[in-house]
């Protein structure tokens, strides 16, 4: 099975989303991560994060307060990386906003 990384840019050095899969026969198979990252005070953070860890689809979500998991119900993990990958380019600037108080 073929693993495929990469990232994406989203604001040069302070922004990106990782994205990890496995796939065979052009059918994704496996969701590792797909996860926007933040660089800031020396180190990336994870700010929102998708897998399917403990046998379920969901998003992992870092705010100020802390972690916050929601389960998402979908139909196959083909469709499962497309909404990962488009609400973490749509929603990366909320998501930061949300885990560093920053207001904007």
């Amino acid at each position: 099975m073929p693993r495929i990384s990469y990232s994406i840019i989203l604001r040069e050095q302070a922004d990106r989303i990782r994205v990890d899969f496995e796939t065979e026969y052009g059918q994704v198979t496996a969701i590792h991560v797909v996860q926007y990252e933040a660089f800031f005070k020396n180190h990336w953070h994870p700010i929102a994060r998708y897998d399917t860890a403990h046998g379920f689809f969901h998003q992992d979500l870092c705010t100020s307060r802390g972690s916050v998991k929601y389960r998402i119900a979908i139909h196959s993990l083909g469709q499962a990386l497309t909404h990962a990958v488009q609400d973490l380019k749509e929603n990366w600037l909320r998501y930061r906003r949300q885990f560093t108080g920053e207001q904007g």
